[in-house]
């Protein structure tokens, strides 16, 4: 795979969706031919909401000017995009929803993605503690991904158990993740 794009939604650099995420991204490197490119909207300095003036029906593009456009741009090109997010209050952080909400801008008047076919989608979600709404949050998300055109190739959960289990120290689960930052790495684009 060419150009890879994670996108670490998580304030918390050294937390559970981080780690599984920097975990895929050691998996992915390794080849020269690689572009590999992290995002961590918690320190942007410029991060403007989706205000549905809907000129990216008419121009292709989101037209607010803030630090959210350059992961709009990566997405754009990337052959795989990687999005993590801790599970707060039943849904995704607010930096992952305020993403999502800018890819809108993916999606032409009548609803059917702009995006080149064939891209890719690894999603990761963490939460504190065991819940149901883990999988009703992977289904939303992944279900809205698919909308804006991505073939979602895995979904990881995880429970850290308020920290007492960090992903980081779960030696199975690290090499899993990392196992599938290789496998993407080989995908061939089309």
């Amino acid at each position: 795979m060419g150009n890879i794009v994670a996108i670490a939604c998580s304030t918390r650099p050294d937390g559970s969706s981080a780690s599984l995420t920097d975990a895929f991204l050691d998996g992915a490197m390794g080849l020269s031919t690689n572009i590999v490119t992290l995002h961590r909207p918690a320190k942007f300095k410029s991060i403007q909401d989706c205000n549905y003036c809907l000129n990216c029906k008419a121009t292709g593009k989101c037209i607010l000017n803030d630090d959210v456009k350059e992961i709009l741009d990566d997405v754009i090109k990337a052959d795989c995009v990687v999005f993590s997010t801790p599970l707060f209050f039943g849904g995704p952080n607010a930096l992952y929803k305020l993403i999502e909400d800018r890819m809108y801008a993916f999606l032409d008047s009548s609803g059917k993605s702009i995006l080149r076919p064939g891209k890719k989608a690894v999603l990761i979600i963490t939460c504190s503690e065991p819940d149901q709404e883990m999988d009703a949050l992977a289904n939303l998300l992944s279900k809205n991904l698919e909308t804006f055109g991505f073939e979602i190739m895995d979904v990881i959960k995880y429970c850290d158990n308020y920290g007492k289990n960090p992903a980081s120290e779960n030696s199975e689960l690290v090499k899993r993740v990392k196992e599938l930052g290789k496998t993407m790495r080989n995908t061939p684009t089309k």
